[in-house]
């Protein structure tokens, strides 16, 4: 089948640059082409905005867009937050050339990549090409993102019959399908064949990836070192090599793996967070530092930012302490000061932040030996935490809590503890570390006895015994009642009886209650969607009766 002609008075573009005259250029260049639906925003948080307003088909965007997003995290926030249609297209322009701008462009893969200066030809040339490819392996996409994989294998199939040219990519979305399937033979089969054809990264990356799956770990790592070797500037595979030398207890080894990645992609937030945490297991505090100097850094309009590179840094520098000189010493102290500054700002509106701020504030008087510090930054940490509304994370109850016992603050260390247990009994590892900290050990009881009725409960829900559900569910509810996972099972649990039984009335109202406790969950917790449903759903029933 020939190539459709693209009809271009049909799609949106999207400019983003923030040089207006090289924008209005643009804007002709692509008029020229024959597009007439044309919008330019001039920094990436408009173009973030205005691709929540409306889907575009092609989005050129600049990389540097000075103070604000670059054209790397525009990509990567539209991509995680399903921003962009399965056919946008987006090409990436810049006048930067160097290795490090290169490799954290296009590891989050765009369509294309424009270096200025360029004319109106070559940019239609490879609006052409990106648009034709895009249009013709959308239709699978679609089906993909649906997880509709048995479909989505039918279509990919079809479309490499159509366009012969875009065999490998229907190949690609081909492999994609049948480990969506679970059919990892299969999966493996197809990729080791286009390997041995010809060694592509994606191919050598799905071959390992699907080593993974079958658990053969050993092959995963021989396969990921060969293919770091053969094809350097492929970065995911570091990450992945990473990640199983570090299952393995290699953590030295992963750290190395780490470092080479982030030499070659400085900008990758995720990649430099975990080099930071490898490091810290090695004891090696002056890597530690400098990659949560550099999170720190590259995050700074990220929409993936979060405290924990700012807290991990500050305690860093507070490792570094040791040792230097007064005049590195005075550096040192200046820095940290910095940073909590700006965690104090661009967390401002977050007590839960705050809070973790000024305990490791106060952490950080106390290594410097400054007890007005520590002082003032204990009192505003038990002011903040009066004020909190939401459940403090495992991690972060485990942080804060150490933090607070080291400060001599036991009595407040051992409130987020109770509270912690109640809610995470059924994380090993925070039960693990916990365990460790706290002196009252009827709080390891009761979370064993939670855990234990909690799970005898969901065996009977698995079996359809709603009955025998619910009172195990009662149960584990006297001893944690604030357990969000508890009540939300409890909740489900009524709702599946009060279609059957005799007493929906009932069921319903006592559901309605239990949720109407769940007042303490975060929007951004995992399990808020769940809950959402699961009040849409009761008044949904309530209102039936």
């Amino acid at each position: 089948m020939n190539t459709p002609r693209i009809r271009y008075s049909e799609k949106s573009v999207l400019i983003i640059e923030d040089f207006a005259e090289f924008a209005r250029s643009l804007k002709g260049m692509v008029h020229t082409i024959g597009c007439q639906k044309v919008r330019t925003v001039h920094n990436g948080e408009d173009a973030i905005q205005a691709c929540k307003e409306q889907k575009f088909d092609i989005i050129l965007s600049d990389y540097n867009l000075g103070d604000s997003k670059d054209g790397q995290q525009i990509l990567e926030e539209l991509i995680h937050f399903n921003l962009i249609k399965t056919n946008t297209v987006f090409i990436m322009i810049t006048a930067e050339n160097t290795t490090a701008m290169v490799m954290g462009a296009l590891e989050f893969q765009p369509d294309s990549y424009l270096t200025k200066p360029f004319n109106g030809s070559l940019l239609n040339s490879r609006l052409d090409r990106a648009v034709s490819k895009k249009d013709a392996l959308a239709p699978a996409e679609r089906l993909m993102r649906k997880k509709q994989w048995q479909q989505a294998l039918e279509t990919c199939e079809k479309t490499a019959n159509d366009f012969p040219k875009y065999r490998m990519a229907c190949l690609r979305q081909k492999f994609e399908c049948l480990r969506g399937l679970q059919r990892y033979d299969r999966a493996l089969e197809l990729a080791t064949q286009i390997v041995n054809e010809r060694p592509i990264p994606w191919a050598m990356m799905g071959v390992g990836e699907i080593f993974v799956a079958k658990k053969q770990v050993e092959r995963a790592i021989d396969l990921f070192s060969d293919m770091i070797k053969e094809f350097p500037m492929v970065l995911e595979g570091y990450d992945w090599l990473a990640k199983l030398l570090y299952r393995k207890g290699q953590v030295l080894d992963a750290q190395r793996v780490l470092e080479k990645a982030v030499e070659r992609s400085p900008k990758a937030l995720k990649r430099q967070k975990l080099l930071g945490k490898v490091a810290e297991e090695n004891d090696d505090i002056e890597t530690m530092a400098n990659a949560f100097r550099q999170a720190v850094k590259f995050g700074n309009n990220s929409a993936f930012a979060s405290p924990d590179e700012f807290i991990q840094l500050t305690k860093s520098i507070g490792m570094q302490l040791q040792g230097v000189s007064d005049k590195d010493r005075t550096k040192l102290v200046e820095e940290a000061e910095s940073v909590f500054d700006k965690l104090d700002t661009k967390f401002k509106r977050d007590p839960t932040v705050q809070f973790r701020s000024a305990v490791a504030h106060a952490s950080f008087g106390s290594i410097t030996n400054d007890e007005k510090t520590v002082e003032k930054y204990l009192n505003n940490a038990n002011r903040i935490y009066d004020r909190i509304e939401e459940h403090l994370g495992s991690k972060e109850s485990i942080e804060i809590s150490e933090s607070l016992k080291n400060l001599g603050q036991n009595e407040l260390a051992e409130s987020i503890l109770e509270e912690a247990f109640e809610q995470y009994f059924d994380d090993p590892q925070f039960i693990a570390k916990a365990s460790q900290l706290t002196t009252n050990k009827h709080l390891i009881e009761n979370s064993k006895k939670a855990e234990k009725l909690n799970n005898e409960a969901i065996s009977y829900f698995k079996k359809n015994d709603f009955n025998s559900a619910i009172d195990f569910f009662a149960q584990a509810s006297e001893i944690a009642p604030n357990n969000v996972n508890i009540n939300l099972n409890f909740v489900q649990s009524l709702l599946k009886r009060s279609q059957i039984g005799t007493n929906a009335a009932k069921d319903l109202e006592q559901a309605e209650e239990i949720l109407s406790g769940v007042t303490r969950l975060s929007p951004q917790d995992s399990r808020f969607a769940r809950y959402s449903e699961l009040n849409r759903l009761t008044q949904l029933m309530l209102q039936s009766l």
